[in-house]
């Protein structure tokens, strides 16, 4: 029986997007922010030799230091003709007139939870049970997983069976943490932690509060005051000062807020925004591939190397360490470049906020205004202003911040509006409105579209959340609780 073998070749053409490696480097540490990249420089000069930090007294007057000197300069905003210009105004490479913060890591809030629990000196286990329940807590702090679930994960993890009062004891630790509610499992607990965390006083406020959300929680969320105040047996202004007290905590251990102020202290900012003269002047805060040096002439004589091969592949491998390190410097030099270009069509879109510092002045900016403005691609942009922080004479701020959607407004004179001014809006609307018969969030939308404001009432309910003001009916409730009687 024969048998034959049949081969056949095809040819197919495919499109395809290849990113060079240069390209690929310069995408990665254009999302790092000063610390990030700061670590990402030390590995690479541990790990290529040719990659050096230049000192004051070695720089050479050459084209690095020419570059160098670029970047020492300020970009200034002139207001009278709109436009940015160079000042080429030479500053000293200690950076004495900057602003300087301390060089400290930037870490999330769940390492700061993990921090606080390692330094309480605890046995091993329950030191690693509190951290595991740190990575199962929700983003505004609340552990709404049930504890069986959470042990039994725990237990398959570690291989080992702990028992569930093991997982509580480690919750009680964590919930010892900064934000105070931090581990609450309901509103209720998280309001009690606060309150339990609060210094001991002889406020009758502080213990009736205690009362009521240990024992009469149901009767307070039903708003069931003249039943509270009979258990207590407190007067109508007494009940009325206990529930203010009780309004004042937090209902979210973790909120925006609160997590900026636990985070702040380990912000780096990338960029300096200053005024003089009346001008605003970008700077970036330091300039990274002006520290670093290529040895092109690295020493290999002591290398020991007899055969040509031997010393053909050094040279290969040396050759390639060359490449990998000017391609380094030269990506930290274009992230620089497009950092500057960023920044400055940030504060020309925003040239009232950099001066006054009032978020209400801040103007709708989005990712696509500045690529357009800058001719960059809407991805670059997105990298450069993540984990990028700016210093301002009124403080640091996010980049990300600076950026909001403008809010519908019907009418040409009004003008686009920003969700911080919306905000405001609401505030001061609910500031005027009647006590006793509070204006509901679809009320709020209808005021709003007067003011030539149209927003669905989905999002005036966002909003007015952002701006801290309760509902109509929590609102109602003081003037409830006036109105109660003796009956």
């Amino acid at each position: 029986m024969n048998q034959y073998q049949h081969q056949q070749q095809s040819q197919q053409q495919k499109q395809g997007y290849y990113m060079s490696q240069q390209h690929l480097k310069l995408m990665h540490i254009m999302h790092l922010s000063g610390y990030a990249l700061q670590e990402y420089i030390a590995n690479e000069i541990e790990s290529n030799p040719v990659l050096e930090v230049e000192t004051e007294t070695e720089a050479p007057e050459t084209e690095t230091s020419q570059q160098e000197d670029e970047f020492d300069t300020e970009l200034i905003w002139d207001p009278d003709d709109d436009t940015f210009e160079k000042s080429y105004r030479q500053t000293s490479n200690s950076h004495d007139d900057y602003y300087e913060v301390p060089v400290v890591q930037y870490y999330s809030l769940q390492d700061n939870l993990k921090d606080q629990v390692r330094m309480m000196n605890l046995p091993v286990q329950t030191t690693d049970i509190a951290c595991y329940l740190v990575d199962e807590l929700d983003d505004d702090g609340y552990l709404r997983r049930p504890l069986p679930e959470v042990t039994d994960d725990y237990e398959f993890s570690a291989a080992k069976i702990i028992g569930q009062e093991k997982i509580e004891e480690a919750l009680e630790i964590l919930q010892r943490c900064e934000p105070a509610g931090i581990g609450a499992r309901n509103l209720q607990e998280c309001l009690l932690l606060q309150l339990k965390r609060k210094k001991k006083t002889s406020s009758k406020s502080h213990f009736w509060a205690i009362e009521i959300l240990e024992k009469h929680y149901q009767p307070f969320v039903q708003r069931q005051f003249i039943k509270i105040k009979s258990l207590l047996g407190i007067t109508n202004e007494e009940l009325e000062k206990c529930i203010q007290y009780i309004s004042k905590l937090n209902p979210k251990p973790v909120t925006e807020a609160n997590k900026y102020e636990l985070l702040k202290e380990q912000i780096i900012p990338d960029f300096e925004i200053s005024i003089e003269d009346n001008e605003l002047y970008v700077s970036l805060t330091s300039s990274e591939f002006t520290k670093l040096h290529v040895n092109t002439e690295y020493p290999t004589e002591n290398l020991n190397i007899k055969s040509t091969n031997e010393k053909k592949q050094v040279d290969d491998y040396f050759k390639n360490l060359i490449t990998d390190a000017k391609s380094l410097v030269s990506a930290l030099r274009e992230r620089e470049t497009t950092m500057l270009s960023v920044m400055k069509v940030i504060v020309k879109m925003q040239p009232v906020f950099f001066r006054t510092g009032d978020i209400k002045e801040l103007r709708p900016m989005i990712l696509q205004d500045i690529a357009h403005a800058t001719g960059f691609d809407i991805s670059t942009i997105s990298r450069i202003t993540s984990n990028k922080h700016v210093q301002t004479p009124f403080g640091i701020f996010s980049l990300k911040n600076l950026f909001m959607r403008a809010i519908p407004s019907e009418g040409a004179a009004a003008g686009p509006s920003t969700s911080i001014q919306v905000q405001e809006l609401i505030q001061e609307i609910v500031k005027t409105e009647d006590k006793s018969k509070p204006l509901s969030d679809t009320d709020i939308m209808q005021l709003l579209k007067e003011k030539e404001i149209t927003i669905a009432r989905r999002t005036v309910v966002k909003y007015r959340e952002l701006a801290g003001v309760p509902n109509s009916t929590m609102r109602k409730n003081e003037k409830m609780v006036l109105s109660v009687n003796g009956q």
